[in-house]
């Protein structure tokens, strides 16, 4: 009876070990080092910011960049980061280590080298709402054009917010939303004595808004561009300077505001404007209480720029090409893989818009939160099998014609590897 005893006390104990470390498994699985993460730096008393993008290998193993820069030596094990960053600068070359802690989402850490070490921590980068900027908007009542702008900014709440900018009567926009692609507000227009009320709803592709006005005397199609669409988005640059000639880059987000690649940090860009295809913006950089500037000025043809940065300290020479970050993705994807009851098979599309649906098993859903980042790809989408729902996240990678990563549920993870059919 006792060893009887003993032996199911024993059993119970190495059950519940393994469901403990099942448990912290888990933890860890949920803890997924891939994607982008915005790193934040206190540079000489001064913010610096940089994109650090990890990504896995077909061999399991892990790559990143920081910046446009490659990194080596990148592993993540038990919720510790560490890589190695090497600067060139001239001539010259330095490297730096990273070490930090993955947890609750953020990333905690220090960069070092032999001239000391810094904190470098970092949080997941959020894309900024496709729906913020300055949209030239045109439609007609009866045989009048009217033309406006409508400029979509975000509280600190995270809530949008718009003005309408016209040269007639006096517009107030109000209940400005965005969701699942589609741009929504109200429109209360006064001139004179008059006042007009309508409803906007509209689906924003890339830099092009189409929609409608609603009220009560009918619907008023509309079309939207985006001021600067020109020069947003991703830029690969060449600095050709004294120090030599090294490789960056700028982002330029919808809202016309961009960080711009200095040696590995990216610095906010301030006053940038385009008028015409001439592109002008400065940055301001620093140490400590010494502050310079530096101011660009440059010409836009295409999906090209270039032109001059100039400062007290000299003018370097900066050509750029617009990167082209979504269009690998964009087409039609099979999945196929093997199970007990036969091959099924499971379809992505994905359009130039950046919309998606996932069908399996006759089934068809919307693609959620999709995020391209170079060759790097991640999406969401929720399923209902028998009464039930659950989510299924896809990270991997975009190679030619191969879409390979995992589908990640609760349950774990499986590998897939989806082939281009269209």
């Amino acid at each position: 009876m006792s060893r009887m005893f003993n032996k199911t006390i024993g059993k119970t104990f190495v059950l519940a070990c393994l469901m403990l470390l099942a448990q912290t498994s888990l933890v860890w699985a949920a803890e997924d080092i891939t994607g982008q993460w915005e790193m934040t730096m206190d540079f000489g008393g001064r913010d610096s910011f940089a994109m650090l993008t990890i990504s896995k290998n077909a061999d399991g193993g892990l790559a990143g960049k920081w910046g446009s820069d490659d990194l080596s030596d990148v592993k993540f094990q038990d919720g510790k980061l560490t890589f190695v960053r090497t600067i060139k600068f001239g001539d010259q070359e330095f490297t730096m280590d990273y070490t930090g802690t993955l947890k609750d989402g953020k990333i905690t850490g220090t960069m070092s080298s032999d001239q000391g070490e810094f904190a470098t921590n970092g949080a997941r980068f959020k894309p900024k709402s496709p729906a913020l900027g300055t949209w030239d908007i045109s439609f007609n009542i009866g045989d009048r054009d009217i033309t406006g702008q409508l400029a979509v900014s975000e509280k600190p709440d995270g809530t949008l917010e718009g003005k309408w900018i016209s040269e007639r009567g006096n517009t107030v926009v109000s209940n400005v939303k965005f969701k699942d692609g589609k741009l929504t507000f109200n429109r209360k227009s006064t001139f004179g004595d008059n006042t007009w009320e309508s409803e906007f709803e509209g689906t924003i592709a890339g830099n092009n808004l189409t929609g409608v006005f609603k009220n009560q005397q009918g619907e008023m199609p509309a079309k939207g561009t985006r001021v600067g669409a020109a020069l947003v988005g991703k830029w690969d640059l060449t600095t050709v300077s004294e120090f030599g000639t090294r490789q960056g880059m700028m982002r330029i987000n919808g809202d016309m505001t961009g960080r711009y690649e200095f040696f590995g940090g990216e610095i906010p860009m301030k006053n940038l404007k385009l008028e015409g295809d001439q592109v002008t913006f400065a940055l301001e950089m620093g140490w400590g209480d010494q502050t310079f500037t530096l101011n660009f000025k440059g010409t836009l043809d295409g999906k090209n720029l270039k032109g001059q940065m100039t400062s007290d300290r000299g003018t370097s020479e900066i050509t750029g090409k617009k990167a082209e970050e979504a269009s690998a993705v964009v087409g039609t994807w099979e999945f196929t893989r093997e199970t007990q009851q036969g091959t099924r098979t499971s379809t992505l599309k994905i359009k130039p818009d950046m919309t998606g649906t996932y069908t399996m098993r006759d089934n068809e859903v919307d693609v959620k939160d999709l995020k391209v980042d170079g060759n790097n790809v991640s999406f969401k989408i929720e399923l209902s099998f028998n009464d039930r729902q659950f989510t299924m996240e896809f990270k991997g990678n975009v190679d030619g014609k191969t879409l390979k990563g995992e589908f990640i549920t609760e349950r774990g993870a499986r590998e897939a590897v989806g082939k281009k059919i269209d």
